[in-house]
């Protein structure tokens, strides 16, 4: 007959190390569109 093991649950994995410079890449490319797009608008106005 068959021998049948108790699953086993993994363990979930946290974040990984390497999402914390995606996230500063993230945070630094939304600054970098925001200051471009003030500088578009701010040129307009003169």
């Amino acid at each position: 007959m068959a021998k049948f093991k108790p699953v086993r649950q993994k363990p979930k994995p946290g974040p990984q190390p390497g999402a914390v410079p995606c996230v500063i890449l993230v945070i630094a490319g939304m600054v970098l569109l925001s200051l471009l797009f003030w500088a578009v608008l701010s040129s307009g106005i003169k």
